[in-house]
C-alpha cells in the first residue's frame, strides 16, 4: 500500500544519490539509487519539482551506465520543466541542460550538444559541486574536440583538470581529461607530446580497468596515425583482454580498429572479419551511425573489393550526420588504401573530394559567422 513521505525526505536522498554518480563512487550510487527507486515505487509522491530531479538524475546515472549508449533508455519527456514555475530552480535548468547536451552527444550531434551545454554555461556558476563544475567542463571540451575545435576544446578540458586536481576521488576522471588532451596532440600529429602524456598515465590507469583500457586504446591510436600498425595491433588486443571493455561502447570501436589493421597488415584475415562483424552488429543494434558506416566502409574496402559508389554514398551519410570528424578519418582510410594498392586514379578522385569537402566547410563556417 502506498505511502505519503515528505518530499524533503525524498529530495534530501535524491541529492545524496546525485552526488555519488557525480563522485563515481558506483557501491554508494547503486545502493541509493535501489533506496530511491523503493521510495518512488512505494509512496504518493505530489511534488512534481521532486519527480522532476528525479527523472533528471536517474537519467545521469544511466548516462553514466552507459545505459543511453546501448539503447536501453530514452530521453525522459522532460519538456513539462518549461512549463512550471520551478524551471527558474537554477540545478534543475543547469541539470536539463547538462544531461539534454549529453544525450545529444551520444547520438552524434555534437553542434547540438554544444549549443545545449553553453545554455549550461551561463548556470554553471550557481553549481556549488566542484566536481559536477570539472564534469560539465570536461563534457564541452570533449564535444569540441569532436568537431575540430581543439583551442575550445583545449581551455574547457583545462578548466576541468584544474577542478578535478583539487578532488583526489575524482583521479579517474583527472586520468580521463589527460587523456583527451593526448589525443588532440595525436589529431595534430605531435605524436612525442601526446606519447608522453599517455605513458604518464599509463601505469595510475592501472587501478582503474575501465580507464586503463582506455589508455590502451589510445595508444593503439596514436600508433595508427603514425602507420605503426603492429604497435597498434597489439595495444588493441591489450585493450580489448582489460576489464569489461570488450564489452562496452568503445570496445566496439576498438573491434573495429583491430578489424581494420588486421585487414590492412593482411593477416588473420578470419579473425579480422569475425571482429569486423560483431563491431558492425553491435553498431546496429545501438543504432549507432557513425560506426554502421565505418565498418560499412572497412567491409566495402577489404572485403568485397572497393566499390565506389557505395563508398561514396556512405561518405554522404557521415556528411548528412555532420560527423565531420569521422568523414576526414575515413576518407583518409580510403585514400590510403587505394595508395596501398596503386591505384592513383582512385586516391586522386578522393583526395579531390576531400579537399573539396574542407572547401565547402570553410566556405559554411564563413558564412555562418557573417550571419
Amino acid at each position: 500500500m502506498s505511502t505519503d513521505i515528505a518530499p524533503e525526505m525524498l529530495g534530501a536522498k535524491i541529492v545524496e544519490w546525485y552526488r555519488c554518480i557525480v563522485a563515481r563512487d558506483m557501491e554508494q550510487v547503486i545502493t541509493l539509487k535501489n533506496e530511491v527507486e523503493r521510495f518512488v515505487e512505494t509512496t504518493e509522491i505530489h511534488d512534481e519539482k521532486v519527480l522532476s530531479f528525479y527523472s533528471l538524475v536517474m537519467f545521469r546515472y544511466q548516462l553514466l551506465m552507459e545505459d543511453f549508449q546501448k539503447r536501453k533508455v530514452a530521453f525522459p519527456d522532460l519538456e513539462i520543466i518549461r512549463d512550471k514555475d520551478f524551471y527558474n530552480d537554477k540545478l534543475l535548468k543547469f541539470l536539463y541542460y547538462f544531461v539534454h547536451g549529453q544525450a545529444e552527444f551520444y547520438q552524434g550531434r555534437y553542434k547540438s550538444a554544444i549549443r545545449l551545454y553553453h545554455i549550461a554555461e551561463g548556470l554553471v556558476n550557481h553549481i556549488q559541486d566542484k566536481a559536477e563544475k570539472a564534469e560539465f567542463f570536461y563534457r564541452l571540451g570533449e564535444s569540441y574536440y569532436r568537431i575540430d575545435q581543439y583551442t575550445f576544446a583545449v581551455a574547457y578540458i583545462e578548466q576541468a583538470i584544474d577542478l578535478f586536481e583539487q578532488q583526489q576521488f575524482n583521479k579517474e576522471k583527472f586520468l580521463n581529461c589527460k587523456l583527451l588532451l593526448a589525443a588532440i596532440n595525436t589529431e595534430l600529429s605531435l605524436f612525442d607530446k601526446a606519447e608522453f602524456v599517455y605513458q604518464s598515465v599509463l601505469s595510475e590507469a592501472k587501478a582503474f580497468p575501465t580507464t586503463h583500457a582506455l589508455v590502451l586504446r589510445s595508444l593503439g591510436m596514436n600508433r595508427t596515425r603514425q602507420h605503426k600498425l603492429e604497435e597498434a595491433r597489439q595495444y588493441f588486443i591489450q585493450a580489448l583482454n582489460t576489464g569489461d571493455h570488450r564489452e562496452s561502447v568503445a570496445g566496439m570501436k576498438s573491434s573495429w580498429d583491430l578489424a581494420n589493421i588486421l585487414f590492412r597488415l593482411q593477416r588473420d584475415y578470419k579473425y579480422a572479419l569475425s571482429l569486423l562483424q560483431e563491431a558492425k552488429a553491435k553498431a546496429e543494434s545501438l543504432n549507432n551511425e557513425e560506426y554502421i558506416v565505418r565498418c560499412s566502409i572497412t567491409e566495402t574496402l577489404f572485403v568485397k573489393g572497393g566499390v565506389d559508389e557505395t563508398l561514396l554514398q556512405l561518405m554522404k551519410t557521415l556528411e548528412e550526420h555532420e560527423l565531420y570528424f569521422e568523414y576526414d578519418e575515413m576518407i583518409e582510410e580510403i585514400i590510403l588504401y587505394y595508395q596501398e594498392r596503386d591505384d592513383l586514379h582512385k586516391a586522386i578522385s578522393f583526395t579531390i573530394l576531400k579537399k573539396l569537402q574542407t572547401l565547402k566547410r570553410s566556405y559554411l563556417q564563413t558564412f555562418s559567422d557573417e550571419l
